[in-house]
This record gives structure tokens, sequence and C-alpha cells, in this order.
């Protein structure tokens, strides 16, 4: 089986568009046979002409139910195709979907209209989380005057999907945001207070980008996690974020460096201060950041046990 694009969203995120996009890239109409699997239609409808030129089989799919493994196998050997890309019905169960089991060549995107993404965030939480998990691209349409608003969504869907790749659409063009403009602190400061956001996106971006954190001085309130080895020079401080619900959930720490650890009591909130360093991670292969602990006390639990972003 060749390339499968499965690109998911929401009602009138520009799914559709971004699909007759990439059905007119100059490959789509010379290199074999597409079969497209529409699960939902939108106001903007498939062009016939173009469905001719990049022949393009397209099949439309009603019910959640028939989405499985054996119909698309059944589809796929129907119609032959050396591609497959579906439009998914951003309303169904995408955590709960089977693929044949030898799709293997499978890229997500997710496409969303910014305008909209804060209502969706706030109201279907759960299925915009299962939209990005897997999504090697995440498309924003829509981004006129939003700058600001989409740094907050990119750091809020790098809690869940650490990998994803962003695209800014506007009217006059893509928009390129530093990766600096995304984070809800100032990196240039030498000095780091950090509130709960703060520190779930500080641990992502620490790990990401080390070296921009070395030297500097970071203040926060966690949990201290005993590490498995039971060592006295090292506790894990960490949170955890709530992507969708209470039963999904992602960890966010740092190890820090400090004597007296076996002292602490597993899960105690503590207030923390230290200086970021780096350390060299054998298992991983690659620089970690850690943190050498300058003042250590226990604090009186967060007002929200979990941290929630999206």
């Amino acid at each position: 089986m060749g390339a499968v694009f499965f690109v998911n969203g929401f009602l009138e995120a520009g799914k559709t568009t971004f699909i007759k996009e990439l059905l007119s890239r100059e490959k789509f109409a010379i290199e074999g046979r597409t079969l497209l699997i529409v699960c939902e239609e939108g106001e903007v409808e498939y062009d016939p002409l173009l469905l001719s030129r990049t022949k393009t089989d397209i099949v439309y799919m009603d019910e959640e139910a028939d989405f499985n493994a054996e119909n698309l196998t059944r589809l796929e050997a129907k119609h032959n195709p050396d591609r497959i890309i579906i439009e998914f019905n951003g309303l169904w169960n995408r955590k709960a979907v089977e693929f044949p089991w030898y799709w293997t060549n499978m890229t997500e995107i997710a496409v969303f209209d910014a305008t909209t993404f804060k209502l969706y965030s706030d109201n279907l939480r759960s299925f915009l989380a299962e939209q990005v998990r897997n999504a090697v691209i995440v498309l924003f349409n829509r981004c006129d005057d939003l700058r600001e608003e989409l740094a907050g969504y990119s750091r809020n869907i790098k809690a869940i999907n650490r990998g994803a790749c962003f695209i800014f659409n506007a009217s006059y063009g893509n928009i390129v945001l530093d990766p600096d403009e995304t984070l809800p602190y100032d990196i240039n400061a030498d000095e780091l207070f950090l509130d709960d956001e703060g520190f779930a996106v500080f641990c992502i971006d620490a790990v990401e980008r080390c070296e921009m954190y070395i030297g500097k001085t970071v203040h926060f309130l966690a949990r201290a996690y005993a590490l498995k080895s039971g060592s006295d020079e090292a506790f894990v401080a960490g949170r955890y974020i709530m992507t969708c619900c209470e039963a999904d959930m992602t960890f966010a720490g740092i190890t820090c460096n400090y004597t007296g650890s076996a002292s602490i009591p597993n899960k105690t909130w503590v207030s923390v201060s230290g200086d970021v360093c780096i350390n060299f991670d054998e298992e991983l292969g690659t620089n970690v950041p850690v943190l050498k602990v300058t003042a250590l006390s226990e604090a009186a639990p967060a007002e929200n046990e979990f941290i929630t972003l999206i």
C-alpha cells in the first residue's frame, strides 16, 4: 500500500480546501490513482474536473460504524489506488479507529479554523486532543489578527504532541512564529518564575532546546517524586497535564539534584528554586536538562491538582 493521508478536523475548518490543494499538485495528476474517502461534507465541494484530472475516485462514508478496517480494506481492493486520502469527521471517535494492519505509511494532518479553535477547545476538548495527538502537521486557517492567540494554541498542542509541525495560514500568506513567541515567559530573562502553564511549557521546551536554559534560575511549585533507585541525591519535580480528561494525562517534570532527596515524602508538594544545567543521558543518547536545587521547602498544594492547557 502506498501513502495514506488522514485529514482530521471539525466542520468548516478547511479540510476540503486543503485536500483540493493537495490534489492539485503535479504529482497527483501524473503518478497513479487516488482514492478519496469523505466522511463529512461541508460548504466546499470537490470539482469533478479536478477529480478526473487527478484520476481520483471519491467515496462518501456517512456512518461512523462503517469506518473500520474491514470496509477500508474492501474499498482499497475495489479501487486499487496508489494512495488514499481520508477526510475524517472531527466528531467521530479517532481513538477507536482501527486501520488495516499493513497501512504503515500514514500521515495525519489536523486542520483548524483559528477563529473557532478556543470554542472547540472549551467545549469539545477530548475530540480536539485526539485530532492533534498523532498529527505530523497541524494547520490553522483564517489566522489574520490572531498572532498572539496562535502562540498559546501551539504551545498547548505541544503538550499533547511534541513533534507536531505548525502551519498558520492568513489572507496575506503564512505566519511564521519565532519559537520564543510561543512561551508564556521571557526566555531572555535570567530568572523565570513559572506558573502552572509556565512549568508545563518549560518542561517541554527545555528538553527540546536545553541549551537555551543553561544557567537560568527557575522557581515553581510541583510534587516531588522519588526515583525508582531510591537515590538520596535526586528526585523528579513534576505535574500532570490534563489534555482532555483525568483518564488521559501527560506527565511534565524535571530531574532535580538535591542531597537529602530520600527524606522527602513521595508526592509531597514542594516549592523549588534552582539553576538549570545539562547532563548527558546515556540511555537516551542525548543531553537533558537537570535542575541543581538551591532552595526547597514543603508547600501548600496547587489550587488545581492538574494543569489544563487545551
